[in-house]
């Protein structure tokens, strides 16, 4: 390759790799850092679980409350969580606070959208991150 040509080549191709690394979905670890700081307040065991929904632990979250599933893998359209977090469902939440940043409702969004992964995708595949 001509040495003109090989600096943006190697531009494009960190980019890239940078963009897809900033694409890739949140684990729940990321979700649940927010989870913790804004809903297990009410939504944790040790809060006694209101409605029956727990945020404190992956599989609980996963397994939804009273009213059944609130988080639909690959939906987050339909996720009862998400249009509560947006306020398209009433009450919305969280109930006694502020409403989350967009920032923070975007990530659970793309989590959701990304099937829930337990782990970011790097990990799943073994890779450092």
């Amino acid at each position: 390759m001509r040495p003109a040509l090989l600096a943006p080549a190697l531009a494009a191709l960190s980019t890239g790799a940078l963009a897809a690394e900033e694409a890739a979905p949140a684990g729940w670890a990321e979700v649940s850092a927010i989870f913790t700081a804004r809903c297990v307040m009410c939504h944790s065991e040790l809060a006694g679980a209101s409605k029956g929904l727990r945020l404190d632990d992956y599989a609980a979250a996963l397994a939804g409350g009273e009213r059944g599933a609130v988080l639909i893998p690959g939906a987050p359209a339909r996720s009862e969580l998400m249009l509560r977090l947006r306020g398209t469902h009433q009450p919305r939440m969280p109930f006694l606070g502020r409403p989350l940043p967009d920032a923070e409702i975007a990530l659970i969004e793309g989590w959701i959208a990304a099937g829930l992964p337990e782990f970011p995708r790097h990990e799943e595949a073994g890779l450092p991150p």
